[in-house]
């Protein structure tokens, strides 16, 4: 998003990132969850949505049922100007959001929330600046100790400090970087657009996506003092010249190895990398385009509005999850904003050394407008899209031997201007 006013992690067991799901020993069923939607109601959101859908009101919260993969009970949980991207930590019921609550905000702040694992009901804690502007993206550590945001108007990151109960504490370290890209109209500086934690080898790690210097920048952070310095050995991944590094998922290989996925948002593409720090090595191993060739040659530059803000349109890559199934296939998914769609990707070959191929495997409607983002479940059986323009909300099935995606539900969970989501197990 260009304007000035401007825009969970979670892990999966499978992955090196410390922010791993781990369901409450006193759920409700397995199988019972909360699921959060964060949402954009900033002052420039039109009051209704292209598809008559009122204008969203803060974080809401639904039932998720993992046997059946249903989303149900959505209601108003807590209001906020706009709530944009969650980070849940269900081991200590809490729940991280970025934006703002009220209008003076902006958006530029971090908020902490205490779950009600019985009712669902969110309870915030506290909030604090970032001290960056335009956040669009938060992660929390694992143990609760760390929060992340990345701030994208003014192109840097931050890490702040977590108290035992949850609230946050100070703002411990900010990382940026100067560099700008080719295209002056989206990278004519840094522009912050997602952090992450990830340890390997006993060192945690926060990765970087700066969408304005096609740089996926590493520091090493300081686990006493939470201050970020740079990875000597690895300071940055680079993706191609004008590409926009937007989100990143992680794999751990048997071999050690970390392969990190980078969702392109400028040029439609994703990146794969594999990263080895014993060594002090790293390689991008090719990127692929998630639109066909043929789609591709229809884009154009023209101008739409979305959230009221002038935004360069025509397809733009939005998320990316990645997964290791039971069967020892790894697969990749994506999604396109203006075509769309879905994507799967096997990245099987890639991880055990087997091939530098990374074939498609599946493109699937996204049944929606704008999919801007979408979340595995902590079972991982399903993938839930969240469609931004169209208020829609829908589940795919993945199937545990091929990864292959399979819509669960006709009807949408309407949702105004959705952007994004985390779980909470239910409790009796």
């Amino acid at each position: 998003m260009r304007s000035r006013i401007g825009t969970f992690l979670r892990l999966l067991s499978a992955f090196v990132l410390v922010c791993a799901f781990a369901p409450s020993a006193f759920a409700a069923d397995a199988n019972d969850y909360w699921i959060y939607f964060g949402t954009s109601t900033g002052p420039t959101t039109p009051e209704m949505d292209e598809f008559g859908i009122p204008r969203s009101e803060g974080i809401y919260v639904g039932k998720f049922d993992a046997t059946t993969g249903t989303v149900s009970d959505v209601r108003l949980a807590l209001k906020a100007v706009s709530s944009g991207y969650i980070a849940t930590l269900p081991e200590k019921n809490l729940l991280y959001f970025v934006g703002g609550v009220n209008p003076k905000d902006g958006w530029a702040s971090a908020y902490a929330c205490k779950v009600d694992p019985k009712t669902g009901d969110l309870e915030l804690i506290n909030g604090i600046p970032t001290t960056g502007e335009g956040v669009c993206h938060t992660s929390v550590r694992g143990d609760g100790k760390f929060l992340n945001a990345a701030n994208y108007l003014s192109g840097d990151f931050s890490v702040m400090s977590l108290n035992s109960d949850g609230s946050i504490n100070r703002v411990t370290a900010k990382y940026r970087r100067d560099g700008s890209g080719p295209l002056k109209r989206r990278q004519d500086h840094p522009y912050g657009h997602s952090s992450y934690f990830v340890e390997t080898d006993g060192v945690c790690r926060v990765f970087m996506s700066d969408l304005g210097s096609d740089k996926i920048y590493v520091a090493r952070l300081d686990d006493e003092t939470g201050e970020l310095t740079e990875d000597p050995e690895i300071p940055y991944l680079a993706t191609p010249a004008g590409a926009g590094p937007r989100h990143l998922a992680f794999v751990a290989a048997d071999s050690g190895k970390l392969f990190v996925f980078s969702i392109n948002e400028l040029d439609s593409t994703l990146s794969a990398f594999r990263v080895d720090f014993t060594a002090g090595k790293s390689e991008r191993l090719g990127t692929w385009t998630t639109i066909e060739d043929e789609y591709r040659k229809g884009l154009t530059d023209e101008e739409t509005l979305v959230d009221g803000d002038e935004y360069l349109y025509g397809n733009k890559t939005a998320a990316i999850e990645a997964l290791r199934l039971s069967s020892g296939k790894t697969v990749v998914y994506a999604t396109n904003r203006g075509q769309n769609t879905i994507v799967a990707f096997d990245a099987t070959g890639l991880i055990n050394g087997e091939s530098s191929d990374f074939p498609l495997l599946q493109r699937v409607s996204s049944n929606g407008a704008f999919p801007r983002y979408m979340t595995l479940d902590p079972t991982n059986k399903y993938l839930i899209v969240s469609n931004k323009k169209s208020g829609s909300v829908f589940v795919y099935s993945i199937d545990p031997e091929t990864g292959l995606l399979t819509l669960t539900n006709e009807e949408p969970t309407r949702i105004a201007w959705v952007i994004a989501g985390g779980f909470i197990p239910r409790a009796e």
